[in-house]
């Protein structure tokens, strides 16, 4: 019997339940995708985010950021470093970080298109390993942080969309 895969053991995992959310936006599916896929815009518009290296998000490439501090008064940025694993045009982005001694973790952003210029919004996360149990609760106040603004960030392009009529280098990053 062939070893298991981390993507697979993290399936199984009791380590924690999955920090996920969405959000419902009006904003076209296309729309919403070709701004999302411009990770160094992300800082723009998602305030969990300080950084981002990546201009595009390209299978089995990495990716690079540095978060904001999960609370303003907290003196730290925290870099990052995770493998793409999955991208489905307007669908989802899928990122697994083993920088981390003895912790696997797995974060997707997803969209759905609800039809008539509306999107469903999404952010999944989950983690396992010694590692990860060692600071389980920075971590989940982390994801939670991370879901949270990421939510919250695409109700601002909804904002930026309705004013502008667009999500551009412009409307979002300019």
């Amino acid at each position: 019997m062939a070893d298991k895969s981390k993507k697979e053991l993290l399936a199984e995992s009791n380590d924690m339940v999955p920090i996920a959310g969405t959000v419902e936006v009006d904003i076209p599916i296309d729309e919403l995708w070709e701004c999302f896929t411009h990770g160094n815009w992300w800082p723009h518009w998602n305030k969990c985010f300080f950084w981002v290296r990546n201009k595009e998000l390209t299978l089995g490439k990495q990716l690079v950021w540095c978060f904001q501090p999960i609370r303003w008064w907290y003196l730290y940025k925290m870099p990052a470093s995770a493998k793409i694993v999955e991208v489905e045009p307007e669908k989802k982005v899928t990122w697994e970080v083993t920088i981390v001694p003895g912790m696997y973790a797995r974060h997707t952003y997803h969209m759905e298109d609800l039809g008539n210029g509306r999107s469903r919004f999404g952010s999944w996360e989950k983690a396992y390993g010694w590692g990860f149990r060692l600071s389980k609760g920075f971590w989940k106040a982390h994801f939670t942080f991370v879901k949270d603004l990421s939510l919250e960030g695409a109700k601002n392009l909804e904002k930026i969309y309705m004013e502008k009529g667009a999500l551009n280098k412009e409307t979002v990053a300019g």
